[in-house]
C-alpha cells in the first residue's frame, strides 16, 4: 500500500513527480495491472538484426557513467558493472546464455563441457585455436591459476570480492594442455558461470600483477576486441576490432566507452555525442528525448536491482533492530515512484534481491520490512537504546551520541540525490538524522562504498550470470581474515552462508527457487539492505544500430555482432 506521498519535502525536480504520482490511484487494481505489464515484458530486447543486414566497420559510441580504474573483475575494487562491459569484449569467458538464462559454451573459448551425473566433476574441452593477445596459447594452465587464487588458497595479499563456487572445487586435474576436470566436494549446480572473465595465468599468481596489471591497462586480451586504450582526459576506454581473433568477426571496427555522469548522458546523445545509454530512470533524460526521431527505446526484464545499502560495520547501524528500524522509516514505494513514474515503467511494489521477475519462483518477500510504518520504527529504536526526548528532534543513546546517518550519493546522479533527501525527510519523523553527502561520481566506490566509509547509499546490482547462488559474494560472511570482499553492507548471518551453500549444490528448480526465497527472506530479516525496485530494462539507442540494448538474463551482449545497418 502506497501512503503518505506528500509529506515529504524534496528537491524541486522531485516535487513535480511526487506531485504526479499522487494523481495515481492507490487501490490493488493499479498494482495488479502493473504485475501484468511486467509479466508481459520480454526476456530481453536488444533492437535484433541478422548479421547479414549490417555493414562491416563503424564505431559505437557507449556511454557508461563511471571511468574506472581497476579492471581486474576478481579484484574487490573491479567488481564493477561498468568494468564487466569493457572486460566482457576483449577478455575470454566459459558460457553463453540465452534469454531464458540456458547456458551453453562459448565455443570461442571452450569447446564443449559438462558435469557427471553425481554432480561432482565438470570437464572442460578447450578451444586449441584461442590464444591471448601477446601470442601465447590459452590454456589449462590459465584456468588453474585463476581457480587458485579465486579460491583463496594463495598465500599473499589478494584482494578478493568472493570466492565463491571456486572454494567447493577440491581438486584440479589436467589431462593435457586443452582439457581439465573440476572436482568439487560436493554438488556445484551453478558451475556455468565460472573462469568468467579468465584472466592470464601471470596476472593470477603475483599479487603485485594482480593488484597493478589491468589497472587503467589491458595488458593481454583475448576477445573478438582488444588494443585497449585509456584516455584520462576524456575519461574514454577504447577497444579495437582484433584482426587476430579466430571466431565469427566483430562488425565494428572500435567500440569507444565514454564516461561521463548520468545526468549527462541523454543530453550528449540527443546531441549525437553517443549512440546508446542506459536511460533507466533519469527522469530529465526521458523528457529530453522521449520523442527524439531516429531513437530505439528498450522494454525488458533488467537483471538488476535498485536499493539502499545499509553498513552494518558503523556503530550506529551494527544492531539489526536499528536497521530494521530504518527499512520501516522509509517509504519505498514513494522513492520507486519518484523513479518509475517519471519514465512510464510500471511499479509493481515488488522486488527480490536473488530473482528477476522473469524468473521461475520469483515472489516478494518484505512482509513485515518492506512496508512503511513508523510507528513501529518508533518502538525499535526505544528497543535498541536510541530514545527521543521530549523537545528533541534527533534520538540519542545513554553516552548522548546522536543517532546520525552519513548517506553518500553521487554528484552526477540526481535520482540519488533525490532518494537521500526524500528519504532523510521520512526518516527525520522517526527521530533519524541523515546528512547527505555528494561525492565525485568516479569516488563512490572506490573511495567511499568499497571501503566502507559510508553509512547510506543506493545503487544497482546487476547480476553477471542468470544464477542466485553468484549473490553470496555480495551477501555472505567475511574470510577467516575478516575481509568483507564484495559484501558492502558488511553484515550476514551463518545461516545465510550455509543457505547460499545448499543453493548452488541443488539442481531441482522446485528447491532452488524455494531456497532463493529463503535467502532472500533472511536478507530481509537481518536488513543487508533495504530493496527498491527492479530496474527498468531502459535503454536508448540510435535506432540503426542493432544487437545492443537489454540483454536481461542473457547476462551480456555478443559484442561481435553489434552493428550498424546497412545504407
Amino acid at each position: 500500500m502506497r501512503i503518505g506521498k506528500v509529506r515529504y519535502l524534496a528537491p524541486a525536480a522531485a516535487l513535480v513527480l511526487l506531485a504526479s504520482a499522487c494523481a495515481d490511484s492507490d487501490d490493488g487494481n493499479d498494482t495488479e495491472a502493473a504485475q501484468q505489464q511486467v509479466a508481459e515484458l520480454p526476456a530481453e530486447d536488444l533492437n535484433p538484426a541478422p548479421r547479414e543486414d549490417l555493414q562491416e566497420g563503424g564505431t559505437f559510441v557507449w556511454a557508461l557513467n563511471e571511468y574506472a580504474e581497476q579492471h581486474n573483475m576478481w579484484h574487490t575494487n573491479g567488481n564493477l558493472a561498468n568494468v564487466r562491459r569493457t572486460a566482457a569484449a576483449v577478455m575470454p569467458r566459459t558460457s553463453r546464455y540465452a534469454a531464458d538464462g540456458t547456458n551453453s559454451p562459448l565455443t570461442d573459448y571452450v569447446l564443449d563441457y559438462g558435469v557427471s551425473d553425481d554432480g561432482l566433476e565438470v570437464w572442460y574441452e578447450l578451444n586449441e585455436d584461442a590464444v591471448w593477445s601477446d601470442g601465447e596459447p590459452i590454456t589449462a594452465e590459465d584456468y588453474e591459476a585463476n581457480w587458485l587464487t579465486i579460491s583463496g588458497q594463495r598465500d599473499g595479499d589478494f584482494q578478493l570480492g568472493s570466492t565463491s563456487g571456486y572454494d567447493l572445487v577440491k581438486e584440479f586435474v589436467s589431462d593435457d594442455d586443452y582439457s581439465f576436470t573440476l572436482k568439487f566436494e560436493e554438488p556445484f549446480s551453478e558451475w556455468p558461470g565460472l573462469f568468467s572473465p579468465l584472466y592470464p595465468k601471470e596476472y593470477m599468481e603475483d599479487e603485485e600483477l594482480f593488484e597493478e596489471g589491468y589497472q587503467k591497462d589491458y595488458p593481454v586480451t583475448a576477445g573478438p576486441f582488444g588494443d585497449v586504450e585509456f584516455d584520462d582526459v576524456s575519461e574514454r576506454i577504447t577497444v579495437s576490432k582484433n584482426e587476430d581473433w579466430w571466431g565469427t568477426p566483430a562488425l565494428l571496427d572500435e567500440i569507444i566507452f565514454d564516461a561521463m555522469g548520468s545526468d549527462a548522458q541523454a543530453g550528449a546523445f540527443n546531441n549525437g555525442e553517443v549512440d546508446g545509454f542506459y536511460l533507466g530512470y533519469d527522469a530529465a533524460g526521458y523528457e529530453l528525448i522521449k520523442d527524439r526521431e531516429g531513437t530505439y527505446f528498450t522494454e525488458a526484464v533488467n537483471h538488476g536491482h535498485r536499493f539502499i545499502s545499509l553498513n552494518g560495520g558503523s556503530p550506529r547501524l551494527e544492531d539489526v533492530r536499528v536497521r530494521h528500524a530504518i527499512s520501516l522509516g522509509i517509504d519505498t514505494d514513494v522513492l520507486s515512484e519518484v523513479s518509475l513514474d517519471a519514465v512510464d515503467w510500471p511499479i509493481t511494489g515488488e522486488v527480490n534481491r536473488l530473482l528477476r521477475s522473469s524468473q521461475y519462483g520469483y515472489q516478494d518477500n518484505s512482509e513485515g520490512y518492506g512496508e512503511y510504518d513508523p510507528e513501529r520504527a518508533g518502538e525499535l529504536l526505544d528497543e535498541a537504546g536510541w530514545t527521543l526526548e521530549e523537545g528533541e528532534t534527533v534520538r540519542t543513546n545513554e553516552d548522548g551520541d546522536t543517532l546520525t546517518l552519513d548517506w553518500v550519493v553521487s554528484d552526477d546522479l540526481a535520482v540519488a540525490q533525490d532518494e537521500g533527501d526524500i528519504a532523510s525527510d521520512m526518516l527525520s519523523e522517526i527521530g533519524v538524522e541523515v546528512k547527505v553527502q555528494q561525492v565525485p561520481g568516479n569516488s563512490l566506490f572506490p573511495e567511499y562504498v568499497i571501503p566502507g566509509n559510508y553509512e547510506m547509499a543506493s545503487y544497482v546490482l546487476t547480476g553477471v550470470n542468470p544464477y542466485a547462488g553468484d549473490s553470496k559474494g555480495n551477501y555472505g560472511m567475511p574470510t577467516e581474515d575478516g575481509e568483507w570482499g564484495n559484501n558492502l553492507a558488511r553484515t550476514s548471518t551463518e545461516e545465510i552462508d550455509e543457505k547460499f551453500d545448499e543453493l548452488m549444490a541443488e539442481t531441482d528448480p522446485d528447491r532452488y527457487a524455494e531456497l532463493a526465497n529463503e535467502i532472500d527472506r533472511l536478507l530481509w530479516e537481518e536488513v543487508v539492505t533495504i530493496p527498491m525496485f527492479e530496474r527498468p530494462g531502459l535503454y536508448a539507442v540510435d535506432e540503426n544500430l542493432h544487437n545492443w540494448g537489454e540483454f536481461g538474463l542473457a547476462s551480456d551482449y555478443v559484442y561481435e555482432d553489434i552493428g550498424w545497418a546497412k545504407e
